[in-house]
């Protein structure tokens, strides 16, 4: 079942949730789901990585080295990371599409 199904919306960081209207689920991996999303301010569309803290336990080294490798890399091939949002359980990555 994907982190954010209909069972779990309601465990989503009031921070996202008020900054971004999800649109659909993108895809899902072993420790996150990408969303679509749009920004309610701008109505810019993003892809949200969320990434669940409790499944990702004694892997946060990956996690750090990939979010660091985001920031410095700037690329027209590689997507572009604008924003983290941390939640008590999920960290929420904010990239363009």
């Amino acid at each position: 079942m994907p982190l954010f199904g209909k069972k779990k919306f309601d465990e989503r960081s009031s921070e996202m949730t008020r900054r971004f209207m999800v649109k659909e689920t993108l895809g899902t991996g072993a420790f996150s789901e990408v969303l679509l999303a749009e920004d309610r301010e701008t109505h810019a569309m993003v892809a949200v990585k969320c990434i669940d803290k409790k499944a990702l336990k004694g892997k946060e080294e990956t996690l750090e080295n990939e979010i660091q490798i985001l920031r410095r890399v700037k690329h027209p091939n590689i997507v572009h990371l604008h924003e983290i949002i941390d939640s008590k359980s999920h960290l929420y990555l904010v990239m363009e599409l």
